[in-house]
């Protein structure tokens, strides 16, 4: 069974100071049987870095599909892993639709992070409108072999379906439907890549909880979860660890 993935993405929240209360609380906890990865801003990446225990990862929110050089506002890859930073979520609904991120962008920001030895969680959800036209299959599909298009091998990449009609409206995909949705993610995967479908990790995000944390991790498909608000309650990312140490 692949250990269970508990991952916080804090978005634009939390100063560097915030940051280090957390990081000063969270060292308090032990837990044994599962891995755990925390995506602050930029700004505090390094200092959150170091300030948080070597078994709880770190990753960036984002990179800049290109290398060093004469663009503005961007982080590279190599500024990453020179503060010892080696994940990065990409293709996140919100960078996708709010800062127009393309499949095609998403595409080189893969194979950007790769070719430097990153390991990337590549983000993956349809829209309300879509679902409700029944074509949620067809669009991850379409999204995930884009997003991956070029790409030969898959052992630094999970995946993450985040239907974005769940993220932060309160609403839940129910355990039954991200469980199907993930079994179908692992199929497309295996038809098209092989045998790493069996390992590949695959993860659940959008309004994830501690009161729905555990029924969502106990799914056969979904290996671990995402999580944005309850994540900066340092109390509820705790809970929600606890989901998935204890199964």
């Amino acid at each position: 069974m692949r250990r269970k993935y508990i991952c916080g993405n804090w978005k634009m929240n939390k100063t560097s100071s915030e940051a280090l209360a957390f990081a000063n609380k969270i060292n308090d906890f032990e837990f044994e049987n599962v891995d755990v990865l925390i995506a602050p801003s930029f700004v505090s990446l390094e200092s959150f870095k170091k300030s948080v225990k070597d078994k709880i990862e770190v990753a960036a929110q984002n990179v800049s599909e290109f290398d060093d050089g004469a663009f503005t506002g961007e982080v590279s890859t190599n500024m990453l892993k020179d503060i010892g930073v080696r994940n990065v979520i990409i293709g996140h609904s919100e960078r996708r639709e709010k800062f127009l991120e393309s499949d095609e962008i998403v595409n080189a920001k893969i194979k950007r992070a790769l070719s430097d030895n990153l390991f990337v969680i590549l983000c993956l959800g349809e829209s309300l409108e879509i679902k409700e036209e029944n074509k949620e299959l067809d669009f991850v599909k379409n999204e995930l072999l884009n997003s991956l298009s070029g790409v030969e091998n898959l052992k630094n990449i999970a995946i993450a379906y985040e239907p974005i009609w769940a993220i932060g409206t309160g609403k839940t995909c129910s355990p039954e439907d991200a469980e199907k949705m993930c079994r179908e993610i692992r199929e497309i995967i295996n038809k098209n890549y092989g045998e790493i479908s069996k390992e590949i990790r695959i993860l659940y995000g959008g309004s994830v909880k501690p009161s729905n944390a555990k029924e969502i991790l106990a799914k056969e498909n979904i290996d671990g979860v995402l999580v944005g608000g309850a994540s900066l309650d340092v109390n509820d990312f705790i809970e929600i660890i606890k989901c998935g140490e204890n199964l």
